[in-house]
């Protein structure tokens, strides 16, 4: 029986509105000087000019206009070299276009600046598992999951890859975990399918097929649920 991964095709962009981010700029307390106070307006207008920029860039990134996405978020880390979510963002943006190394190099600029959003880890580890560097993408999820264990995607993303490199075990473990966080997660319990029949678990395999068919009829995802139907038929063969 071949295993499909279903591996997802979405990346995590960061907005503006949910950022932990700052722009990078500090505020002063205490006695402010002539000078301070020009140097303060200059840095509010460069936060303001930073912020219209990265704002740009989201809307681009959101509207598919990616070679303007990446302008404009250019034009963010030149104001502020610090700005990890610009990083984020841009890599995306890039991987989208093909530009994979640079996309990577963005989201490693991304984890550097800033180490504690999962996000980051988890958007590094989906270009590295399309790149098929396994082992450096399941050490980007465990990350991820370290710094947020709530998230079943990355379970789930974890688990396909462990699937994919023959470790049934540790799959299965992840796709369990995901569907503890997400009992409609249709595709995990697929997965989680596919890695109890390499186990030899037939009955707990006919049960998740079922579960998935079920889940992805009522979810309007047809090609998917022909698939979970085919894997029920070919238990039965």
């Amino acid at each position: 029986m071949p295993t499909i991964p279903l591996l997802p095709s979405q990346l995590v962009v960061t907005t503006i509105f949910n950022s932990i981010e700052s722009l990078g700029f500090t505020n002063i307390a205490g006695k402010v000087f002539p000078g301070e106070q020009a140097e303060s307006r200059q840095e509010t207008n460069l936060k303001v000019i930073t912020k219209k920029f990265y704002t740009k860039g989201l809307k681009n990134l959101e509207q598919q206009d990616l070679h303007g996405a990446i302008k404009n978020f250019t034009a963010t880390i030149n104001i502020n070299p610090q700005f990890a979510s610009a990083y984020n963002d841009r890599g995306v943006a890039r991987y989208k276009l093909g530009y994979k190394q640079s996309a990577l190099e963005d989201l490693t600029t991304a984890i550097e600046l800033n180490p504690y959003r999962a996000k980051y880890y988890s958007n590094r580890g989906f270009m590295l598992t399309r790149l098929k560097h396994y082992t450096a993408a399941i050490a980007d999820y465990t990350s991820a999951l370290l710094l947020n264990p709530n998230v079943a995607q990355s379970y789930f993303n974890r688990g396909a890859i462990r699937l994919q490199m023959e470790n049934s075990l540790a799959a299965l473990a992840d796709f369990e975990s995901a569907i503890r966080l997400d009992s409609d997660f249709a595709k995990a319990y697929f997965n989680r399918g596919l890695t109890r029949y390499k186990l030899r678990e037939v009955e707990g395999a006919f049960e998740d097929f079922q579960k998935a068919a079920g889940l992805f009829k009522l979810q309007g995802r047809m090609d998917s649920y022909q698939e979970a139907v085919s894997q029920i038929t070919k238990l039965w063969c």
